[in-house]
């Protein structure tokens, strides 16, 4: 029978632990959104909970942790029971300055349907701080603010009012360690300590990666740019090398006059150099070729040598110019021009070229800047040079036939 017993409890104890458990299972876990309203009042729980059991330390943790996301929560409500219960603590625990400070901050968040009920419950919080600070005066002041409210305000606040009011009067305060105080406050300001540290390593770990950032964005671009400035200096390379080839198929033209060279020649030119502007590069990597540029300089000294224009400031660089050019306008002038044995001077060259296209003494006077005289100077050095190889040549034919004759 004794064992027909037991096995009967052991059978109602194991129905009894089965239905506890299923009845647990089936309660739902609360829902948190995860958005800064969720996240606050997750935290307003968990303060509650540890408030339940006293847990003080946990609860502010909660409490502030719930703090932080008040920039950017929506609801009033949220706000307004952050401030309260963290003002709550700390009234509780002497720390009565930041209590008030808080009870102020819950006071901005007291809008609402409940607004009475809100306010009511800030003035008995501070009707309280003040009487265990020792300011009664202060203390009622808040009373009857909290009284005025009467008969909007709850039966628990009602004798919460009547309790303060007692208090009050029989200049009663409540004990509190000192410790808890200094306890409170730390707690909180380790919190806050902890908060700026974090936000501070978060803000240096953002300067870290903008840093990156701008560096990987700065190599990234100076990559680009030099790529960019390379192909341009190819085109601008290709583009002179197509220049220079037109402009000898322009000097091996024949029948071309000189103004249709000229004009032909600057117009290439001139596509060149709008090119050229437009890289961006280094002055010695855009640089016009140095036979495109002894061309140029060939052409424009022709020019101005056939036009009449002043030659007086042309030297030796202008004169090799048009020595290298010559030989695409006349091969038989640019002989003799570039005849070693005569070893023209650049005015005697330009003189020489003046002659050979029947130019007048005052037009070559006009040229060079200078007198008649001048002029009859340069042509009889000019005589004497091209006459001394030719006697040089007949002497030397002389001398052959002389020994010639011997040998015979």
């Amino acid at each position: 029978m004794c064992i027909f017993a037991s096995m009967k409890k052991r059978t109602f104890l194991l129905l009894v632990s089965l239905l506890t458990l299923l009845s647990c299972s089936q309660k739902k876990l609360p829902n948190y959104p995860a958005t800064d309203d969720g996240i606050t009042r997750m935290r307003l729980d968990s303060a509650a909970f540890y408030m339940a059991k006293h847990k003080t330390r946990n609860a502010m943790c909660q409490l502030k942790a719930a703090e932080k996301h008040l920039f950017t929560v929506t609801e009033d409500s949220l706000k307004f029971n952050t401030y309260y219960r963290i003002a709550q603590l700390n009234a509780q625990n002497g720390a009565y300055k930041l209590a008030l400070e808080y009870f102020n901050h819950a006071a901005r968040h007291s809008n609402g349907n409940k607004r009475s009920h809100r306010l009511t419950d800030i003035y008995i919080g501070k009707a309280s701080v003040f009487n265990q600070m020792g300011q009664r005066d202060s203390a009622l002041l808040y009373v009857k603010k909290a009284e005025s409210f009467k008969p909007r305000i709850r039966k628990d606040q009602e004798r919460h009012i009547e309790e303060v009011r007692k208090r009050i009067e029989k200049r009663q305060i409540l004990s509190v360690s000192p410790e808890k105080d200094i306890e409170i406050v730390q707690v909180q300001d380790r919190y806050e300590v902890a908060v700026a540290q974090r936000k501070a390593l978060q803000l240096q770990l953002y300067i870290a990666y903008l840093a990156i950032l701008l560096i990987l964005l700065t190599v990234g671009i100076v990559i680009w740019f030099r790529r960019r400035m390379h192909q341009q200096l190819l085109v601008y390379r290709r583009q002179q090398e197509e220049t220079e080839q037109n402009i000898q198929l322009t000097l091996r033209r024949k029948n071309a006059t000189i103004d249709e060279m000229k004009a032909e020649i600057d117009s290439k030119l001139n596509e060149l150099e709008q090119l050229r502007q437009q890289v961006h590069i280094h002055s010695g990597d855009n640089k016009t070729a140095d036979s495109i540029e002894q061309i140029k300089l060939g052409i424009d000294t022709l020019y101005m040598i056939l036009k009449g224009g002043n030659i007086s400031q042309m030297g030796k660089r202008e004169q090799q110019a048009l020595n290298a050019i010559m030989p695409n306008f006349d091969y038989d002038l640019a002989y003799i021009l570039n005849n070693p044995r005569y070893a023209f001077t650049p005015k005697e060259t330009f003189y020489y070229i003046m002659e050979h296209n029947g130019m007048t003494d005052e037009q070559k006077a006009d040229a060079f800047c200078c007198t008649s005289q001048a002029i009859r100077s340069i042509k009889s050095r000019m005589k004497k040079k091209m006459e001394k190889p030719q006697e040089e040549t007949v002497e030397a034919g002389i001398d052959l036939e002389a020994e010639n004759s011997i040998a015979l």
